[in-house]
């Protein structure tokens, strides 16, 4: 008899759906829809992260200023006023491009948070699918017949109602998705090395200007 840890996959055969559970759009074609939900909350605080910035930029002017030196004015204001921005952009970006995610028997179509063109990638691309409550990897052909693999990463925690994701997933895929042993671990030193990556690099445009 085969246990959870023989097949991890197993963790996931409560959410093997039914027959009669395909949602029909309007061509006849299952599809099911998931798309980023407004948070005013973290737009709020975005502005407020970015009015304290403004703040500390206005408080340190005139001293600056007074001190002669050009470039320490320069980096230390831009630096400021940069990251009032990239907060107002942050805080604004749901509303100007959200995420979204559609599933179907053809394949998936998926629209990044910080990417505002939407990728499409047929089933008969797909080589490996990883998933997990915040992620989900892609790897896939860009060109059916290639060796080459190119990964299509998903943050499912941008998305209104994820819990279904797993379940839409294993529906929808021809083959056997693999399941990350630690999903929650994995997807969080993903984002903070990609946030610590935009810092460095904006950090270091600053200086080198």
């Amino acid at each position: 008899m085969s246990t959870p840890e023989d097949d991890p996959y197993s963790v996931y055969d409560d959410l093997v759906p039914q027959a009669n559970e395909s949602t029909e759009s309007a061509e006849g074609d299952a599809q099911d829809n998931f798309v980023e939900h407004k948070e005013p909350s973290e737009l709020l605080m975005c502005l407020i992260l970015a009015s304290a910035y403004l703040g500390l930029a206005k408080y340190c002017w005139s001293p600056l200023y007074l001190t002669g030196d050009i470039k320490l004015f320069v980096n230390i204001e831009g630096f400021f006023l940069a990251i009032a921005v990239l907060s107002i952009l942050v805080g604004l970006r749901p509303y100007l491009t959200p995420s979204s995610l559609q599933l179907s028997r053809f394949g998936i179509k998926y629209r990044g948070p910080y990417w505002p063109q939407r990728k499409t990638v047929n089933w008969n691309q797909v080589k490996k699918v990883y998933l997990s409550p915040e992620l989900i990897i892609v790897l896939y052909h860009p060109i059916i017949g290639r060796k080459r693999l190119w990964p299509l990463i998903i943050p499912s925690i941008y998305l209104s109602d994820r819990e279904r994701l797993a379940k839409v997933f294993i529906k929808y895929s021809p083959i056997k998705a693999e399941i990350l042993s630690s999903p929650a671990l994995v997807s969080r030193v993903i984002m903070i090395l990609l946030f610590l990556a935009i810092v460095i690099w904006l950090l270091e445009m600053l200086i080198l200007g």
